[in-house]
């Protein structure tokens, strides 16, 4: 058995980023609206009574440290889950004050709002990458790979039991180099047939509430050719906001007194590149469906990719209805069976 570098990603490695992240993002919304709605608290009364402030960066700081010590000192994947959930929630209370960090203005420094989204943009191609590598690595994994996978598995069994979807799983994996089975595959397959069984229990109430929505979903929205065409003039007219926004205020003289300048001037670059993609892959959607879906969905990427993070500099945390519009949009159509021509009208009747 050829021996590795000593790196092993786990299985549920890109389910515990998801959340991280996922809880990362509730995090700062949460506290930014919290804060609006309280006006700015601050422990002690502020610089007018003591100038006692304790900075919720710190209590992010420590909530990471917590998340860290319960997966150094804890084994298991429950122990991975909470870290990954206290160590989001450290993760949110502490970018969300970014901008002490990178200028004076402080906790109102203009761009921040595009420094915490693009932190979490980079969080999320982690989170992509991890997932793809996850499904490519699989059947190419080593022998030594497979076989730690199986042990870690095999503890996880050791403290909790393993349901049969679980220990056939694991068998699966350790016997699926189609290769002979060594004196430590043999052991491992016996640790993960000696482990307690556990019965597969019934799911929680939100995540069947969770499945069902998402097949629900899912079966209105993929192959749906009406939605489709929604969805690439949702694509393209989403950028009539923001170029009326800028028309207007230069028009009426608002552009005058602004300060963020390079920020309006990547959202405009990036929202005429959206545009220009849009308006392509709306023509190309009546003799092309997959070039035109493709198109489509690297017009959305630009917007949420780069634009988003101008966006977010300008009108800070309003931005994001127009992020979650990006979102549904490019949902709906990374959902389309995209291949091949567009059917004629003559072929649909």
């Amino acid at each position: 058995m050829t021996p590795t570098r000593g790196f092993l990603r786990t299985a549920s490695a890109a389910a515990h980023l998801r959340l991280f992240v996922l809880v990362g993002v509730a995090t700062v919304l949460v506290t930014r609206a919290y804060l609006a709605l309280t006006g700015y608290p601050k422990l002690g009364g502020g610089e007018g009574h003591g100038g006692l402030h304790i900075a919720h960066m710190l209590w992010g700081g420590l909530l990471m440290l917590a998340g860290l010590l319960v997966m150094l000192v804890l084994t298991g994947v429950a122990s991975r889950r909470r870290g990954a959930l206290i160590g989001g929630i450290g993760f949110g209370l502490f970018i969300d004050e970014v901008g002490k960090l990178v200028a004076v203005d402080g906790y109102f420094y203009p761009p921040a709002a595009g420094l915490i989204y693009l932190s979490f943009v980079a969080l999320t191609g982690l989170t992509w990458r991890v997932t793809r590598r996850g499904r490519t690595d699989g059947e190419a994994a080593t022998g030594a790979v497979r076989s730690a996978a199986a042990a870690d598995t095999a503890l996880h069994g050791v403290l909790t039991g393993l349901t049969p979807g679980e220990r056939d799983e694991a068998l699966r994996r350790l016997r699926g180099s189609g290769g002979p089975a060594t004196a430590l595959d043999a052991a491992l397959a016996a640790v993960l047939e000696a482990v307690p069984e556990r019965p597969a229990g019934r799911p929680a109430p939100h995540h069947v509430l969770v499945r069902r929505a998402r097949a629900w979903v899912a079966a209105r929205v993929s192959g749906t050719r009406s939605l489709v065409h929604v969805a690439a003039w949702g694509a393209t007219l989403q950028s009539a906001p923001l170029l009326a926004a800028i028309a207007v205020d230069g028009l009426t003289g608002g552009l005058a007194d602004e300060t963020q300048w390079t920020a309006i001037a990547g959202a405009l670059a990036c929202t005429l590149a959206s545009l220009a993609l849009s308006v392509r892959g709306t023509v190309l959607l009546r003799r092309d469906r997959g070039a035109a879906l493709r198109t489509l969905r690297a017009a959305l990427l630009v917007d949420l990719l780069l634009g988003q993070a101008f966006k977010f500099t300008i009108n800070q945390f309003s931005a994001v209805a127009g992020w979650l519009i990006s979102l549904a949009l490019l949902y709906v159509l990374s959902a389309q069976p995209g291949r091949g021509p567009a059917p004629s009208a003559r072929a649909s009747h």
